[in-house]
């Protein structure tokens, strides 16, 4: 697909509140991303953003924007009618399979996992498993039972679905393949047991990621110097058990490591 180095402007269609902090913004037209790609959204005056793809349908894109830094503050305060700014598609997305494929996501960076679940749909049977801090963060529950065969829903807090992590509840003895999208945490324990397993995954990273072009290094990733924006944001299993930084550390703006978990 083609990578648009320019930006173009996409009207804001519907704005819905999904959670405290989680708003879907629907795009008129489509961005022609492939599942697990990405598109950089500028806010004039203010800056510049990545964000997955979370849905291309019916000539919509869907974007899940959180609220947690300027930009994304700033998105929050439009509405419908208003005028965004996108380039991309940027990337690398998931692999396409078909067969018994497990998705496995949690919080809003579940938002790949849904573009993907609407793309295997016919290809493969699918089974979601997704992890929420607590009932009133659940995201698009009803969006993914009509996109996959079968969703499993768990809450930290047990306030809804299964109690625990949901990395509690997987069962691997089903799937063919597996992807995961989220908090690195939670991805890092799926790859290391699909790995074990001999199972094939597939894992969407999230970085710094500031020109989308490969340029800057913002977000390289230690010992390979692989790109997330330009090698990933998408990487297999067998490359990730050769990143020492996954699971472990962050680049910030001046291209110092910051540990994930402190």
């Amino acid at each position: 697909m083609p990578n648009w180095l320019g930006h173009r402007t996409f009207t804001i269609k519907e704005i819905e509140p999904l959670s405290p902090r989680v708003k879907k913004i629907v795009l008129e037209g489509e961005v022609r991303a492939e599942p697990g790609q990405y598109v950089m959204i500028w806010v004039p005056k203010v800056g510049e953003i990545p964000v997955s793809i979370a849905r291309e349908l019916n000539g919509e894109t869907w974007l899940l924007v959180a609220r947690v830094g300027r930009v994304s503050s700033a998105i929050h305060s439009m509405r419908e009618g208003d005028k965004l700014w996108v380039r991309g598609p940027y990337g690398k997305g998931f692999t396409l399979r078909k067969g018994r494929v497990t998705l496995v996501g949690g919080g809003y960076g579940i938002a790949p996992l849904l573009f993907l679940a609407d793309r295997l749909g016919g290809l493969a049977e699918v089974r979601l498993y997704a992890g929420f801090k607590s009932k009133d963060e659940v995201l698009l529950e009803e969006i993914f039972r009509e996109a996959a065969d079968d969703v499993i829903i768990a809450t930290d807090d047990g306030s809804y679905g299964l109690k625990g992590f949901i990395t509690e509840h997987i069962d691997y003895e089903w799937p063919q393949y597996i992807y995961t999208a989220g908090p690195e945490q939670m991805m890092v324990k799926v790859v290391r047991e699909a790995l074990r397993r001999g199972i094939e995954v597939e894992a969407s990273l999230e970085r710094l990621v500031r020109c989308a072009i490969g340029i800057c290094g913002s977000c390289s990733l230690d010992p390979l110097g692989l790109l997330v924006c330009r090698d990933g944001p998408v990487f297999d299993g067998k490359t990730l058990s050769k990143i020492h930084d996954f699971g472990k550390y962050w680049r910030d703006f001046d291209g110092r490591k910051i540990p994930l978990i402190h």
